[in-house]
């Protein structure tokens, strides 16, 4: 596998850690989402979900499109031979425009999921 700007920047060591961190994400929205129902707090807090669900959008994103955000930020990447440094200003460019994509695709995705959610509860309590 090897760095393609814009394309790829993390290899399978790193895809499998963004997947983690999707999962984890995931599961703290269903805990958040519980502890809302459970402590009977107002409806209109399940909206907080949206910030797991962001985060489990956003892992699996980047696990499946082999692309990390943080790392367009810092204008590095790791493909399987560690950590390096984007030399090439319009590497770096084509990253950063990619890592805004993505974020904005996890938060649409965060969003929609915790109306969706906000929506059953109206439907179902």
């Amino acid at each position: 596998m090897e760095y393609q700007p814009g394309v790829c920047n993390i290899g399978p060591a790193q895809q499998r850690r963004r997947l983690l961190l999707g999962v984890g994400s995931l599961l703290l929205a269903a805990v958040t989402v519980g502890a809302i129902f459970v402590m009977a707090w107002p409806r209109w807090t399940l909206i907080l979900s949206l910030f797991p669900l962001y985060g489990a959008a956003m892992g699996y994103f980047q696990y499946r499109e082999r692309f990390c955000v943080g790392f367009a930020g810092i204008g590095v990447f790791d493909v399987g031979e560690g950590t390096q440094q984007v030399r090439d200003e319009e590497a770096l460019e084509a990253d950063r425009r990619r890592a805004v994509r993505l974020n904005t695709k996890s938060l649409a995705v965060g969003a929609i999921g915790s109306l969706v959610i906000y929506g059953v509860s109206l439907v179902l309590l």
